[in-house]
């Protein structure tokens, strides 16, 4: 289970708008499923918004809105997937929304008109909410926080990701954002290629480490050292 997705599974069961049995038994099978100890690892990748970035090219075009509530059964619709897994990250992103309704935006296919791509900016006055994921560092006042990314199914292969990613950060100027920070997994190389390619590089290491099926939360932010050369790998 990912770091945001424990975080979330927690956010549904505690979430009051949810029937009391179903909280219980949600809290339940997401304690379960976090063990009684395991470790996490993910790379911190920043931008730097004053130094020039070009846009990687889509396989199609796309334009940058800011999510509509009605993006959300386009882009979330569980009837429009047959996997149980697929329907997961999708139930992940709507708590998501639930709890950042604000600051959503989605790459739109300009052929059709319709979203097929959806990333959360968030800034410093956000802080209190993400402190409550206890997966994320507090955000510097020249600092943003890119999370949650989602491209479609049916979009997925066209290269949205990177070019979404690098079109979205370049709105944080909008909140007085200088850097950008995006986490992803160790392992998750697809995206961490992605993200390079959007203009990120890698900047901090985060190791959450939890116990008692994650009733205990550690967490360490350690950024990188000016000559350390992880800050210059390649994935």
């Amino acid at each position: 289970m990912s770091l945001t997705a424990a975080a979330e599974n927690n956010n549904v069961a505690s979430n009051p708008l949810v029937p009391v049995a179903a909280r219980l038994g949600k809290k339940i099978s997401c304690r379960l499923a976090q063990g009684p100890y395991a470790v996490m690892c993910r790379y911190g990748l920043r931008r730097d918004l004053t130094q020039p970035q070009a846009v990687p090219k889509p396989r199609i075009p796309i334009e940058i809105r800011q999510l509509a509530e009605a993006d959300l059964e386009v882009l979330l619709s569980h009837e429009s997937v047959d996997s149980a897994k697929e329907r997961t990250e999708m139930t992940w992103r709507r708590d998501f929304y639930s709890r950042f309704p604000d600051g959503c935006f989605v790459a739109v296919d300009q052929r059709t008109g319709v979203p097929c791509y959806m990333q959360w900016l968030l800034g410093p006055a956000d802080n209190a909410a993400l402190a409550r994921l206890r997966c994320f560092p507090a955000l510097g006042e020249d600092e943003a926080l890119l999370e949650q990314a989602y491209t479609h199914p049916d979009y997925r292969g066209r290269y949205i990701m990177p070019a979404a990613m690098a079109m979205i950060a370049d709105r944080a100027v909008d909140i007085g954002a200088r850097y950008v920070l995006t986490f992803v997994e160790e392992s998750n190389v697809p995206s961490l290629k992605g993200c390079q390619r959007a203009g990120f590089r890698p900047h901090m290491l985060h190791r959450r480490a939890q116990y008692a099926f994650g009733s205990i939360v550690c967490n360490r932010f350690v950024s990188f050292a000016a000559d350390d050369p992880r800050r210059t790998m390649h994935f």
